[in-house]
């Protein structure tokens, strides 16, 4: 079994989870991140709270005139690609890690993102999983609260540094459990 950590960013409008990004860590080093060209840029303008957190860490072309609302995603940037290519990122680097498992920080909505990559669940390729375990849950397992967890120091809801700080996550709840 090994271990995959990862985030996803995306837009949620209450019917549907529009995928922004994904970062993938596996236990050996592999990583993966991949910004999605086709999801809606005029929807996250209008969202606060993605335009302060998440859109400063995407790479972004921005108005010359410094116009706000004008930015908008670089697509010659080579972390970006359209979904169908994303999916098949994704599925590679799952089916490159023997018996994957995945793992999140609040993993109900990054593995809904994650599976939208395929179209609907029944359409997830063989040998990816159909269940994202919750790191969230873990530590509550373990008697932990959030806060008593590392606390990331930068990259916050960047997807590639929020997959990295999983990975951290674990490797600390993993030493409470050998300790016991």
């Amino acid at each position: 079994m090994m271990r995959i950590f990862y985030d996803t960013e995306f837009l949620d409008d209450g019917r549907t989870i529009d995928l922004i990004s994904i970062g993938m860590v596996a236990e050996d080093g592999r990583e993966l991140y991949a910004v999605s060209s086709e999801f809606d840029q005029g929807a996250v303008r209008r969202h606060g709270w993605l335009m302060a957190n998440v859109w400063p860490s995407l790479p972004i072309l921005r108005n010359p005139r410094g116009v706000r609302g004008t930015d908008r995603i670089d697509v010659t940037d080579p972390d970006v690609h359209p979904r169908p290519q994303i999916a098949r990122m994704v599925s590679r680097f799952i089916q490159e890690t023997p018996d994957p498992q995945l793992w999140a920080y609040y993993a109900a909505y990054d593995h809904v993102a994650y599976a939208q990559l395929f179209g609907p669940m029944s359409n997830l390729p063989a040998g990816l999983p159909m269940q994202t375990d919750d790191l969230v849950t873990e530590a509550k397992r373990l008697g932990l609260t959030p806060a008593d967890l590392p606390k990331q120091e930068a990259g916050h809801h960047n997807a590639i540094a929020d997959a990295r700080h999983n990975l951290a996550m674990a490797k600390y709840m993993d030493s409470i459990t050998r300790k016991a």
